[in-house]
């Protein structure tokens, strides 16, 4: 298959478990297809974060549905915020893949509004994301910073434009609709 979008070489490396910088909404994000567990685990060690789950990233919630107990939320709620840069804290099905669970057993799924990233997701799947940065560092905000902190750790390196620059997405639990991060 072909694409015939800028993101073509970005979706291969995706597709062979490979580990991306790419735009989101508000800071440039380290990613990689969320149903890849070797995949995912090398995001974590360049995070240099072992037991915290990262967000889920989908261009539609029916690429992520059969991960979450939607019988338990306000989903209407959560629908009428997507798409766009709201992250919610989702119960998890008992079939969602462990690796991107949390420690109540839940999972964070956002439904992106950004163009780029939504056509990385509607291709690639499924991806976990987290802000470009180690521990301590301020999320990048260009690629250039980006290669700053990874080098050749990552695999590719997407250009892109940020939607609203340095701001981080709202994350917010779905039991109680507190905001968790503004």
């Amino acid at each position: 298959m072909i694409w015939r979008f800028p993101e073509s070489t970005a979706i291969r490396h995706l597709q062979h478990g490979n580990v991306i910088v790419h735009a989101t909404e508000g800071v440039f994000g380290l990613g990689c297809r969320a149903y890849d567990q070797r995949a995912c685990a090398r995001v974590a060690v360049l995070k240099g974060r072992r037991t915290r789950p990262f967000i889920v990233v989908v261009s539609d919630f029916a690429q992520i549905v059969t991960a979450v107990d939607v019988a338990q939320v306000d989903f209407a709620l959560i629908c009428a915020s997507w798409p766009g840069p709201e992250t919610w804290i989702l119960p998890a099905a008992r079939t969602a893949p462990r690796w991107l669970c949390g420690d109540n057993c839940t999972i964070a799924v956002r439904v992106t509004g950004h163009v780029q990233f939504a056509r990385l997701c509607a291709v690639a799947g499924p991806m976990v994301s987290t802000s470009a940065n180690q521990p301590g560092r301020k999320p990048a905000q260009n690629l250039l910073q980006a290669r700053n902190y990874f080098g050749a750790t990552v695999d590719f390196y997407l250009n892109g434009a940020l939607e609203t620059p340095g701001r981080p997405t709202r994350i917010r639990d779905a039991t109680s609709g507190l905001a968790l991060r503004s």
